[in-house]
C-alpha cells in the first residue's frame, strides 16, 4: 500500500468513525424517533450524501452501530479475560462489565435504544456476539468441564451470573439507587456462587 492509498483509508475511516459517533450521541439524547440521516450529517461535519457512502439507509446505520457497541462493550470487559483462576476471572469480568454499565455514556444510553429493535437480532449479531464474547462462553465451557459450574447451558448460566451486574449498572445510571462497594462485591460473590457446584466439606 503506498502512502496516498494508506491516507485515503485513514481518511475514509475517520469518517465511518465520525458518522458513527455522531449517531450515537443523537440518539443517545433524542431516541431512535430523533434520528435522521440530515441530522447526523450535520453533527458528524459531513455532507448529507457522504453517509451514503458508508451506509444504505437508517437502518445499517444502526446495525452498523449496534455492532461497534459490541464490540466496544467486548474490548472494555475482556481484556485481560486469561488471568487468575476460575473465579478470579469471573469476578473480574463481572465487575468490569457492571463498571463499564453504570457510566452514563453515548454508548451505553444509545444501546439501549436499540438493543431491541425488531431485526437486530440476526444470525449475523448472534455470530459476531459469539464470536466477540467467546472468552466468556468458553470460562463457562472450561467450569462445566472441570464439574465446578452447574450443568446449565451458557447461556443459562449468563442469565442467572451476569445479567444482575448489568442491571444493578442500569439502575445506578439512570439515579434509581446507589449501591455502595460493599453492595456490589457481595452481589458479585452471590452471582459466582449461584452457578458453582457446591463441594461437600470433609472430615
Amino acid at each position: 500500500m503506498n502512502e496516498r492509498s494508506f491516507i485515503f483509508d485513514l481518511i475514509m475511516h475517520n469518517k465511518y468513525n465520525l458518522i458513527l459517533r455522531a449517531a450515537e450521541k443523537i440518539i443517545s439524547t433524542s431516541g431512535i424517533q430523533g434520528l435522521s440521516m440530515q441530522q447526523v450529517a450535520s453533527e458528524a461535519g459531513v455532507a448529507a450524501g457522504t453517509i451514503y457512502r458508508y451506509f444504505k439507509d437508517k437502518d445499517e446505520l444502526i446495525l452498523e452501530l449496534r455492532k461497534d457497541v459490541l464490540s466496544q462493550v467486548a474490548a472494555a470487559i475482556l481484556q485481560d479475560h486469561h488471568l487468575g483462576t476460575l473465579e478470579e476471572r469471573f469476578k473480574r469480568i463481572w465487575m468490569k462489565m457492571h463498571n463499564y454499565g453504570k457510566q452514563p455514556s453515548p454508548t451505553n444510553l444509545s444501546y439501549e435504544q436499540y438493543a431491541n429493535l425488531p431485526g437486530t437480532h440476526t444470525d449475523e449479531i448472534r455470530a459476531l456476539e459469539m464470536k466477540l464474547f467467546e472468552p466468556l462462553h468458553s470460562l463457562f465451557e472450561e467450569g462445566l468441564a472441570q464439574g465446578i459450574i452447574q450443568p446449565l447451558h451458557p447461556r443459562a448460566l449468563y442469565a442467572i451470573a451476569m445479567e444482575p451486574s448489568m442491571a444493578m449498572a442500569r439502575a445506578m445510571r439512570r439515579g434509581l439507587i446507589e449501591y455502595d462497594e460493599k453492595d456490589i462485591t457481595l452481589a458479585c460473590d452471590l452471582c459466582w456462587r449461584a452457578i458453582v457446584i457446591p463441594t461437600t466439606p470433609t472430615n
